[in-house]
């Protein structure tokens, strides 16, 4: 019994291994190329997991193979996969030196936030992982797995110290976390507008 549990074990793993899908899609090389190719998308026992993007991706190009790619060695990729659209950018994570592939939660003219989600081995949510960024390339980084509201309050108001005008925005919200999205969609928005 304990062969077969094995058997069955190592031949899924062998059959999501060997059946990606890969999608149409494009990077972005650090020099602002933008290159169409296919892309892989990773799998787990448990179907896509997207989360595999965070430190890699592995592209398909018809002349040199298969190539993976780091967040240092390009600016950032896309891609098409049932029907919705996915970028990513290699942006800070964490920590400035801590680069990932991360997507894009809001693109704006005077900060931009950038989000990512862990999972742990049986896809449970660990965490949501988020960097704001201003148009001058100075960060901040936020997780809701360790989030204590008013520490994040305290902290989005140091980093828009020079935007007096959402100071007050800021001290209304982050009264809980299920409102966490919509009040980082209303101060970033309101820095935006500025």
């Amino acid at each position: 019994m304990k062969l077969y549990i094995l058997f069955i074990f190592f031949s899924a793993s062998f059959y999501i291994s060997y059946s990606q899908t890969t999608v149409p899609g494009y990077y972005v090389t650090n020099n602002n190329d933008s290159v169409d190719t296919q892309i892989k998308i990773p799998k787990s026992l448990f179907g896509t997991d997207l989360s595999k993007l965070l430190l890699k991706v592995e592209i398909v190009d018809s002349i040199n193979g298969t190539k993976k790619f780091k967040p240092k060695d390009i600016k950032g990729f896309g891609f098409t996969y049932k029907e919705k659209h996915y970028h990513f950018f290699s942006k800070p994570a964490i920590t400035e030196r801590n680069v990932r592939f991360l997507q894009p939660f809001i693109i704006g003219q005077k900060t931009s936030v950038y989000w990512f989600h862990t999972v742990d081995q049986n896809g449970i949510p660990l965490g949501t992982f988020y960097t704001f960024e201003k148009a001058d390339g100075t960060y901040t980084f936020f997780s809701t797995g360790e989030l204590s509201l008013s520490r994040f309050r305290a902290s989005l108001k140091e980093f828009y110290k020079d935007y007096p005008e959402v100071q007050q925005l800021i001290d209304t919200k982050f009264q809980t976390k299920p409102s966490l999205k919509h009040d980082i969609t209303e101060i970033v928005e309101a820095v935006n507008k500025l």
